[in-house]
């Protein structure tokens, strides 16, 4: 067994491995890419693949930043080790030079699949009974739970929607897709209320479309929803967010609808809302429900 550097041409048998091995996820080649070497904050020192006798039979991307409990955050994004090498050593082996290499980089705490702003999902599906197992013999706790959200998809949903938008201009704000000339505004809006959502918002600007919906008055952002700016190739919505003057409008219901409208128009029946605070918002707006459940696990080092 050997442990090398992630390449782009282990994209392939990643895949093929991760589909066999994380069996609750929907993956395809772009997919692992944007979650590995393809990611606008990708560090090739944190991008591991475990080999045996020549083969792919593992793999994990970790990455820094941020701060959990006052200390420095690593977390491995996203690791898998094929179903006929588990028990095996070999994930010991992939987490143990994991683990000192997050360390070396100054992380000083270590969280599982929570990465903000690029995560296949926020935490592990508690249906990964292996990967529990797994975490816990090696001394992460679970501290947290999250969940996703999933709603139904129809592009006649809400036939009255357009007329919402024109109603709503009519008291002097404006709603419709992002321009490129609006990402100052956009940015100073984050920076001011959400400066954490900042990396997923400027990848839904960089999509052929920007996928991205505002509220506009006087020259300001005042609102915003953004959708496919993390798991691109899937129907993600979010983030989103409504400034404080603007909230109890209806603002935020209008611009969620718009994003889940343009989903629809792109052939998809449902909609992943992940990571979710407000429940009741989206059982108000678009009839969605919990439909998974996460634990994120932290691990102090």
């Amino acid at each position: 067994m050997s442990i090398r550097p992630l390449t782009e041409s282990d994209i392939p048998a990643m895949t093929a491995l991760a589909r066999r091995g994380l069996e609750f996820e929907s993956l395809d080649q772009e997919l692992i890419r944007e979650k590995t070497i393809g990611a606008a904050d990708f560090d090739p020192d944190l991008g591991l693949a475990v080999e045996e006798g020549g083969r792919l039979v593992g793999f994990a991307q970790g990455v820094v930043a941020g701060e959990l409990d006052g200390r420095p955050k690593g977390c491995v994004r996203i690791f898998c080790i094929d179903r006929a090498y588990r028990r095996q050593d070999h994930g010991t082996r992939l987490f143990d030079e994991m683990e000192q290499r997050l360390r070396a980089k100054g992380a000083g705490i270590i969280t599982i699949m929570d990465s903000p702003a690029n995560y296949l999902t926020p935490g592990v599906d508690f249906r990964y009974t292996h990967t529990y197992c797994f975490l816990l013999k090696r001394g992460y706790t679970v501290f947290r739970e999250n969940h996703n959200m999933r709603c139904n998809l129809d592009i006649d949903a809400w036939p009255d929607l357009d007329a919402q938008v024109a109603n709503i201009l009519e008291t002097g704000l404006e709603i419709r897709r992002a321009r490129p000339e609006d990402k100052p505004a956009i940015m100073d809006l984050l920076i001011q209320e959400w400066r954490g959502w900042v990396p997923e918002v400027t990848s839904a600007l960089e999509n052929p479309e920007h996928t991205l919906h505002i509220a506009v008055q006087g020259g300001k952002v005042l609102a915003f929803a953004a959708y496919q700016g993390n798991n691109k190739t899937l129907p993600f919505f979010g983030p989103m967010g409504t400034s404080p003057s603007l909230r109890g409008r209806g603002v935020g219901g209008v611009l969620l609808r718009l994003c889940l409208r343009d989903l629809a128009r792109q052939g998809w029946g449902y909609a992943i809302i992940p990571w979710v605070g407000p429940v009741g918002f989206y059982v108000n707006y678009c009839g969605a429900w919990i439909d998974r459940c996460f634990w994120a696990y932290k691990k102090e080092v």
